[in-house]
């Protein structure tokens, strides 16, 4: 058993309170200050003509669509699957949290060079968070088949120099500040390291098996549910609606987290719901007042989503129709 490096563990704890304390002093003038001397001295002595094309080339090394081709390229090459899954999950996981911080955080982009265009918010960069949390893990999968040493090193300096240049073409670009790609850094650090002792200490076989069995156990109550609640039926017909709607009237991020939040709640409380009176049934089928209360109140439970999902469904979709009617 490996013993735990106290100055790794260490390491990783203060780039995770030092992402926490650069989004504590976001907006603050000494962040500010760093940022725009950064740019600067950016703008004064590297930008030209073909730098900007290099690094227009290097960004894409973290851009949707090449990772896309990566994926499936991974999927197609890669013959252990769970190093695929592992890959797959690593970089769905890392998207979703910088993601979540962008939408708290709302960090507007700078203005000054943007010698490309991108949209949504600027911290913490993407890019920089992406291409040390998936490119570091290829990189320490890719390790553990090598034995020579000149091999592991060759590729620590590839990989660190591949990461490094995709997190300083965002700021040579001017989409993201200094302090964007720092905490990103950071921030992959501490999220890396616990990905790959959560990879290692990954009973895959046994808890692989566990897991499919119960998504598809999971999927069989939902279905089953569907077949035998008219409630269940009525709830899915409004929901295909809502979709469709909010597609043709454009709704906005924050308003379809609502809508998938009030479905969420509705169609989990109508499950829940169909649960307990399943369970009921089978404790007893003579007529009973505790059972009958069970039921009511489980039933009371959907009532009250349903009602709340209706109300955020017109706050939400009822000044969209008015506008278009006027």
């Amino acid at each position: 058993m490996k013993k735990k490096n106290p100055i790794l563990i260490g390491g990783i704890i203060i780039c995770f309170l030092l992402f926490l304390l650069i989004s504590q002093l976001l907006f603050t003038d000494k962040i500010i200050a760093i940022d725009t001397s950064v740019y600067n001295w950016l703008n004064y002595y590297l930008i030209n003509d073909v730098l900007t094309n290099i690094m227009k080339g290097i960004t894409w090394g973290s851009h949707p669509i090449f990772l896309i081709i990566l994926l499936f390229a991974l999927a197609l090459l890669v013959k252990d699957k769970k190093k695929v899954i592992a890959i797959y999950v690593n970089l769905f996981g890392i998207v979703f949290l910088n993601q979540t911080f962008k939408l708290i955080l709302k960090r507007l982009r700078p203005l000054s060079i943007n010698l490309i265009t991108e949209t949504g918010y600027s911290f913490p960069s993407g890019h920089a968070m992406v291409s040390l949390s998936l490119y570091g893990f290829l990189t320490y999968l890719f390790l553990q088949q090598q034995k020579k040493k000149s091999t592991k090193i060759m590729t620590l300096i590839i990989s660190s120099c591949l990461i490094f240049l995709i997190s300083f073409s965002r700021i040579y670009l001017g989409v993201h500040y200094f302090s964007d790609v720092l905490a990103g850094l950071l921030f992959s650090t501490f999220y890396l390291y616990l990905f790959i002792k959560a990879y290692n200490n990954f009973k895959w076989k046994k808890n692989w098996i566990k897991l499919m069995n119960s998504f598809k156990y999971a999927f069989e109550g939902i279905r089953s549910s569907f077949k035998s609640e008219r409630n269940m039926k009525i709830h899915v017909t409004v929901l295909s609606f809502v979709l469709l709607f909010g597609i043709l009237l454009k709704i906005s991020l924050l308003e379809w987290i609502a809508c998938i939040f009030c479905f969420a709640l509705v169609i989990g409380g109508e499950l829940f719901n169909t649960a307990l009176e399943t369970t009921v049934n089978l404790i007893t089928e003579e007529k009973n007042e505790k059972a009958k209360k069970a039921k009511d109140i489980a039933a009371g439970a959907v009532l009250v989503f349903a009602l709340a999902s209706s109300i955020i469904g017109i706050l939400i979709f009822l000044p969209k129709f008015i506008a278009l009617l006027k």
